[in-house]
């Protein structure tokens, strides 16, 4: 059984708040073929939901696999697993035998691969000083601040938003559902094309 332990330096960056839920033994097996060892040992010992303040929450991929497939067709192989405050999507798959993770920048219209190892990702990518959360940590003090603790599935975003010229400016941050606003974002974009 895959433990914590290998990502303590992510729950020491980003402890768990209070509304994380360990989910179902159903739903950790239902990951087991799919996802690392890392993720699955998180889900075991401290769950689903945010985590350090409502900046990065490890979610429900079924909640979120919409979005990838609005953004990437519906053959998209990659599972969704996590998310910033601002709605960056993390997701997860294996090519050619090796791990991959890959941040989806829905506000800068680009997906690029953040780590090639569950482990790295955890306790480097998401710890480390170049990541969505570090560049957004003052953003998102002030966001909370504005609009409030973000619930499940809930991101802060820009209106009008910010692919189609919005400004980061806290008099155009709004709060909602996340999947929602994101795949909101790539048809809007798409309309204009």
């Amino acid at each position: 059984m895959p433990d914590a332990s290998t990502v303590q330096q992510f729950i020491d960056t980003f402890p768990p708040d209070a509304n994380t839920r360990v989910p179902s033994d159903d739903f950790v097996s239902y990951g087991e073929a799919r996802l690392p060892d890392a993720l699955l040992g998180l889900w075991r010992t401290h769950g689903l939901g945010w985590y350090g303040g409502g900046r990065v929450a490890l979610v429900d991929p079924g909640r979120w696999m919409p979005v990838l497939q609005t953004w990437f067709g519906s053959s998209i192989g990659s599972i969704p697993f996590a998310i910033t405050s601002f709605g960056h999507v993390y997701h997860y798959d294996r090519v050619d035998g090796h791990d991959r993770i890959q941040c989806l920048d829905p506000h800068f219209q680009h997906n690029v691969e953040v780590a090639q190892d569950a482990v790295v990702f955890f306790t480097q990518h998401l710890t480390g000083s170049n990541s969505h959360p570090a560049d957004l940590r003052e953003l998102h003090k002030a966001a909370v601040s504005e609009q409030g603790s973000l619930g499940e599935d809930e991101i802060f975003y820009f209106e009008p938003i910010l692919a189609l010229g919005g400004q980061v400016n806290l008099d155009n941050l709004k709060k909602g559902d996340g999947p929602e606003h994101v795949g909101d974002i790539h048809r809007q974009v798409a309309a204009r094309r």
